[in-house]
């Protein structure tokens, strides 16, 4: 059994290494022709990660090399259907990483294959002087296991979605995302400062949002929460991603937040001039960020400087547009296509699954056009909506300088 995509999708390398950090592609539980192999969740957890750890074996790597790792998930039961998916999923997890294990993130969200429950993907460092980032009275899971907050590994820091929680793992602020929102960005903050920085250093930063309105009311969600988080990002901000999605294992939870930390103050901003704009402004927002070897390109949209969506309902249009969006932060840099070792591509994709199936060979033949037939490791998942209305797709990068 091994983990790849079906022969119409877009070839991706399995995992590439430069240097000490390996960037691995999302894993999911497919036989060689891209089939889904198992229909529980112990089964097909067991095989993404044994799809995740043949891959790091192949550049020098164990799964103890992972410092981070999210599950997207698929469950449409009920509170009951959810705690069991994560019982199942945790019982096989718990045998592939020992205490203390890397952080986590379980995002409830839509795959690309029919059948598919779960996909798992990882970041992942080969060895480092490495801490734990575990500060005192911190928020806590209900059940325990083998993961951890964040890990500090030389100069960078890496964080698991950080959550409204008590340290007992009860939700506080329960149906307010302005509550939510605050503890989730004030936890954010004591792990960067647990980490020896603070808000400056933190060059990703991943917002995941359960919302399910329609039209104008997505910006305006999107600026209520937004306001809140504006308080506790730095300025310039970091790069990032601001994704709706299904939920969260616990139902009453509206928002999480995850991201990736670079210690040091030689940066370089990447905003080039006349590009996408976001809804609010004098935000001082930022598209992306190149510090020591690696360059953070925060998620990129088909917008235009008015924060409003162009080429609605065209995915092939939005998708060509967010790949040149993408050329033109990583030349701020200069950083080119053969320089992106990660593609993280969510896109919206509604209707059956042969549409679902469409829509992703419309992005897989574009995507070939600007990175070649096997191009970077790719994790791409379907979402419930972005920041603004009418977008189809949102794609972050992160690139590797070249020796």
């Amino acid at each position: 059994m091994t983990s790849q995509r079906p022969a119409n999708m877009a070839r991706h390398a399995r995992a590439l290494r430069f240097g000490d950090i390996v960037f691995v592609g999302g894993q999911m539980s497919l036989d060689s022709e891209g089939r889904v192999v198992g229909k529980d969740v112990a089964t097909q957890t067991r095989n993404c990660l044994e799809g995740l750890k043949r891959a790091l074996a192949e550049v020098g790597a164990t799964l103890a090399d992972v410092v981070k790792h999210t599950v997207y998930f698929v469950c449409d039961g009920d509170d009951a259907a959810l705690e069991k998916f994560m019982q199942e999923m945790d019982s096989v997890r718990f045998e592939y990483f020992k205490a203390p294990g890397p952080t986590t993130a379980e995002i409830r969200t839509g795959l690309d294959i029919e059948g598919a429950l779960l996909m798992i993907d990882a970041w992942v460092v080969i060895g480092g002087k490495r801490e734990v980032l575990s500060p005192p009275d911190h928020w806590n899971w209900k059940r325990k296991g083998p993961f951890v907050h964040g890990w500090k590994v030389g100069d960078m820091i890496f964080m698991g979605s950080q959550r409204s929680l008590d340290k007992n793992g009860n939700v506080l602020g329960v149906g307010d995302i302005e509550i939510q929102t605050e503890e989730t960005f004030r936890n954010l903050d004591t792990l960067l400062r647990a980490a020896g920085g603070d808000r400056n250093n933190l060059m990703r930063q991943n917002t995941y949002f359960r919302f399910f309105g329609e039209g104008r009311e997505v910006t305006e969600y999107w600026e209520k929460m937004t306001n809140v988080r504006r308080r506790y990002m730095s300025s310039p901000s970091a790069a990032g991603a601001g994704l709706r999605i299904t939920g969260f294992p616990n139902t009453d939870e509206l928002i999480q937040v995850e991201g990736i930390g670079v210690l040091g103050e030689k940066k370089q901003r990447l905003q080039p001039e006349n590009h996408w704009d976001w809804s609010i402004g004098g935000s001082n927002f930022t598209q992306g960020w190149k510090i020591g070897k690696i360059g953070f390109i925060g998620g990129q949209i088909s917008a235009d400087n008015q924060a409003k969506a162009v080429g609605k309902n065209d995915i092939a249009a939005q998708t060509r547009n967010v790949f040149q969006f993408i050329r033109k932060v990583m030349a701020e840099g200069n950083l080119k296509e053969s320089d992106v070792a990660k593609l993280y591509i969510y896109y919206y994709a509604d209707g059956n699954w042969e549409q679902i199936a469409k829509t992703r060979a419309i992005i897989d033949e574009i995507q070939r056009e600007f990175y070649g037939d096997e191009g970077p490791t790719v994790t791409s998942l379907r979402v419930s909506g972005f920041a603004f209305e009418d977008l189809l797709i949102e794609i972050e990068a992160f690139a590797v300088v070249p020796e």
